[in-house]
């Protein structure tokens, strides 16, 4: 079982009552709406910087794997 801890910050009110209206009619609970949005930003953060660590790699095209292989 995962451990927990909590929280705390503060929101715009219409930010929480359009989360939990959606979350409502979704049939979401708001923490694992919460998590899941905190965990897919720390990925597109983590993959915006391996994006930029490695963009200027030189790149091989599929023909040339294909052709390697073959």
């Amino acid at each position: 079982m995962a451990k927990l801890t909590s929280i705390s910050t503060n929101i715009d009110a219409d930010l929480k009552k359009a989360l939990s209206s959606y979350c409502k009619k979704k049939g979401l609970k708001i923490q694992n709406f919460i998590e899941n949005a905190i965990l897919e930003q720390l990925e597109d953060l983590v993959d915006i910087e391996d994006y930029h660590a490695r963009k200027n790699e030189e790149t091989v095209s599929l023909n040339e794997v294909l052709k390697k292989y073959k």
